[in-house]
């Protein structure tokens, strides 16, 4: 019933916009509403693309119930971190990390409504909390700050992501995907992610000087896929970064989070 109304109420908005569009013919001046998505679209989507994931044979998602323990370490390492005024979502999406079994796969990757995903082989690869908070930070900026959902905007149109968000057919499913694990952002987004990242995971303490010498000693496929120019610079500028709320760095729980996957 909600279906068919939210169906209803799309095809009246868009009879209202072509109808604008058509008297903005005769009226030059009239200013025509711009389409965007709501937070109830991006929680919306988050959910759907989960859907397609968990549906596809490429992507397997670890059972929530058979890695309990694993994902509530993961629960407390996210509810830790986006409590923060430095978010303009934090309490618009429901935030939550999820896990592709994939050891090879060293990738990471989050949805519009603040859903995100780690391949095992990073997670496994990762030598430190300070480390995941930082890769976990990043992530969160492009769901909160809008990065993907204009990712995914520019690659298949506003249509699609509102085709989702009221669940109705999608073609394009698997470039969609693939899009998300695959394409690389733009420079300026993946800038904006890192400097947002080391605000966010030094207000909560954790020192940026082990995501430094993990990225200087690990090729893995986040870099290509999160590009902020050349690697040397951006580790530059990882290690100028001055952070002063490290008196009480937390207890570091990650090889205790490794042993539950």
């Amino acid at each position: 019933m909600l279906h068919n109304y939210l169906l209803k109420t799309k095809q009246l908005l868009f009879l209202f916009c072509t109808s604008l569009l058509l008297f903005s013919a005769c009226s030059p001046d009239i200013e025509i509403p711009q389409l965007e998505l709501t937070v109830e679209d991006r929680r919306n989507i988050a959910d759907r693309i989960l859907n397609l994931i968990t549906n596809n044979d490429a992507y397997e998602i670890l059972d929530q119930d058979e890695y309990a323990d694993a994902y509530e370490h993961l629960d407390s390492y996210i509810n830790l971190i986006t409590n923060s005024a430095l978010l303009t979502h934090r309490n618009d999406y429901d935030w939550s990390i999820h896990i592709i079994d994939n050891d090879d796969g060293t990738n990471a990757f989050t949805t519009p409504g603040g859903y995100i995903y780690f391949d095992t082989g990073l997670l496994k690869s990762i030598n430190s909390e300070a480390t995941f908070m930082h890769f976990l930070a990043n992530e969160i900026a492009y769901a909160d700050k809008g990065f993907v959902s204009k990712k995914l905007q520019d690659n298949f149109g506003l249509q699609l992501l509102l085709d989702l968000a009221l669940d109705s057919t999608v073609e394009t499913a698997e470039e969609l995907l693939n899009t998300l694990y695959n394409q690389p952002f733009d420079q300026n987004s993946a800038k904006e992610a890192d400097d947002f990242m080391l605000d966010l995971a030094c207000e909560k303490g954790y020192d940026a000087a082990s995501l430094h010498w993990f990225l200087r000693n690990h090729n893995i496929t986040w870099i290509d896929t999160h590009p902020n120019g050349d690697l040397d610079t951006r580790l530059g500028a990882i290690n100028a970064y001055e952070c002063t709320s490290l008196d009480s760095m937390p207890m570091d729980t990650y090889e205790a989070f490794l042993t539950k996957l």
